[in-house]
């Protein structure tokens, strides 16, 4: 099921689509058909690498901004991996994009919200002979910033959304850790994640981060109609997150 979900998610890249439409023309010998392929070829060029339409759509699916009551306390905080990567030439983990969940666990924590944390995600890409483990990564940088180990419960052997919340679930019961928690995920992300979680029984409540696109990016302006690269990204993660939540 893990190999089924990547090849999915790879075929989910309007990119792909474009290079098959374009492929697909080089070798049919109907013109009528070889000009449509190209034709839409086109058309999908125009729509997915258009940076007004996608931060229109990413706007709107992303989950709001949570603002927390003064006082308000949580049993835990749930930090879903994803933020970190390894480069094995270095020997060394390193922070990505979505390291704002990392930021907002750790505040989240030294504000008094959050009582313990459980950080879960193994490594999604396999790293050959390098010990890495995103969760131990994640760890050892909350403890780096003064958050006791016993505050830190890791769970390493998941590799996706739905092996987070299924093994999360099996720590949480085996310390007899209840709710209700914090979800610390991206906020595109936090729609199917908390969909998930919920659907294996946790207590949990949403707090998303990591926003990548602002209701200011969703504006129309003469740059947002420019051709991007970064669109075709977005739009392949916008995807992924649509069809899994369908799926769930």
């Amino acid at each position: 099921m893990f190999i089924v979900s990547k090849i999915v998610g790879f075929l989910l890249d309007p990119f792909i689509w474009i290079l098959l439409l374009l492929l697909v023309s080089v070798f049919i010998h109907d013109n009528k058909w070889k000009k449509t392929l190209r034709r839409s070829a086109l058309f999908c060029f125009l729509i997915f690498s258009n940076n007004y339409i996608i931060n229109n759509a990413w706007n709107s699916y992303q989950w709001k901004p949570v603002t927390l009551a003064p006082g308000s306390k949580y049993q835990s905080g749930i930090i879903l991996g994803g933020l970190a990567g390894y480069d094995e030439a270095l020997h060394q983990g390193f922070f990505s994009q979505a390291s704002d969940r990392f930021i907002q666990t750790a505040r989240l924590y030294h504000l008094g919200h959050i009582r313990k944390i459980i950080v879960t995600g193994g490594n999604a890409i396999f790293v050959k002979e390098s010990g890495y483990n995103e969760a131990d990564f994640i760890a050892k940088n909350l403890r780096d910033l003064h958050i006791p180990a016993s505050d830190i419960l890791v769970e390493k052997l998941s590799r996706n959304t739905i092996e987070n919340a299924r093994f999360s679930k099996k720590l949480m019961d085996s310390v007899h850790t209840a709710g209700p928690s914090l979800l610390i995920t991206s906020a595109v992300h936090m729609p199917r994640a908390l969909k998930v979680f919920i659907k294996q029984g946790i207590d949990v409540e949403p707090y998303p981060c990591n926003y990548r696109v602002l209701p200011v990016d969703a504006e129309l302006t003469w740059k947002s109609l420019i051709p991007s690269q970064e669109a075709f990204g977005k739009w392949n993660i916008l995807l992924k997150e649509i069809i899994g939540i369908i799926l769930i």
